[in-house]
């Protein structure tokens, strides 16, 4: 197959903006009797604004590396699962705050949308991945984005409520100075690349019938979370010529903590109840049980 430049990226997604702006505009013309024009403006400008996301990610993310023709990577095992949590917990938070979106626009069939839109969108992620020497179209990136995006889907459409919900919270690990490339060498970027300091969780909503009688507990849930240590490299830890990180332990962490649900603050004002919903996706800090080899507790871990 042909290597693609990048510069020819850059066209392509511009053009692929561009296409997929006109098809939906002209679909959305012959469903204009069932549909209101603010439905179509609402639904237009996601779908253009994704087009460009691509666009923008491709040009900060994906230009550093270099390009190479569509190929499939097997990257299941790779830092024992912790980019898959992580596209299980990022699926699952587009659909949701896609559905929050939508719902309150009163678009039609909200939770549907926002579950494709979800799919959608991690999907061209995954077609930017396929088109990068460093990584590769994974299926099980792909099975992983189903799982997030099924289980907001599954507990809306029969509870209409998430009494479970994925969130995410993350420290600096002493691993990145190991390997600042890999791990990252500022803080937003050791955030974001050092899975060591990344807990995934999944948190438990406690019964309302505890709540009634126990009203604290409404704003309290159990989190059940995951993480790794010792890890400088996906599959194995490279030799560094280093006594301290060549000695390391690779080994995977169970955490059992408890989290504050920051929704269920009740609150008139407009912008504090936009800025609990937009940390809601984060682990609250609390006392934590770390469950590996050697046990241990913390007083405050995040």
């Amino acid at each position: 197959m042909k290597l693609y430049k990048v510069s020819s990226f850059n066209y392509l997604f511009l053009l692929l903006a561009i296409i997929i702006q006109i098809s939906y505009t002209a679909q959305e013309k012959k469903c204009r009797d069932s549909i209101t024009k603010k439905n179509i403006i609402l639904n237009a400008t996601a779908l253009g604004a994704t087009s460009l996301s691509y666009f923008g990610l491709y040009n900060l993310w994906y230009k550093k590396y270099p390009q190479t023709s569509f190929h499939f990577f097997n990257d299941f095992e790779e830092w024992n699962y912790m980019d898959k949590m992580g596209h299980v917990f990022s699926s699952y938070q587009v659909a949701r705050k896609s559905h929050l979106f939508l719902d309150k626009k009163n678009i039609e069939h909200p939770l549907e949308k926002s579950c494709f839109y979800s799919l959608f969108f991690m999907l061209g992620i995954e077609v930017l991945d396929g088109f990068s020497t460093e990584w590769g179209f994974s299926n099980y990136d792909l099975i992983s984005n189903f799982i997030g995006t099924g289980l907001f889907y599954v507990q809306e459409k029969k509870f209409n409520a998430q009494f479970l919900e994925l969130k995410f919270s993350s420290h600096l690990s002493p691993y990145a100075t190991y390997r600042p490339t890999l791990l990252g060498n500022s803080f937003s970027e050791r955030i974001l690349k050092d899975y060591n300091g990344q807990t995934y969780w999944i948190t438990l909503d406690f019964n309302t019938r505890i709540q009634e009688k126990f009203k604290i507990l409404k704003y309290i849930n159990l989190a059940l979370g995951y993480s790794i240590d010792g890890f400088t490299g996906a599959r194995y830890n490279p030799n560094l010529n280093c006594a301290e990180c060549d000695n390391l332990k690779r080994q995977s962490q169970y955490i059992i903590s408890f989290d504050l649900d920051l929704t269920e603050i009740e609150t008139k004002n407009k912008f504090l109840k936009l800025f609990l919903n937009t940390f809601s996706i984060i682990k609250f800090p609390a006392p934590a049980l770390l469950i590996q080899n050697k046990s241990q507790f913390k007083w405050l871990y995040f």
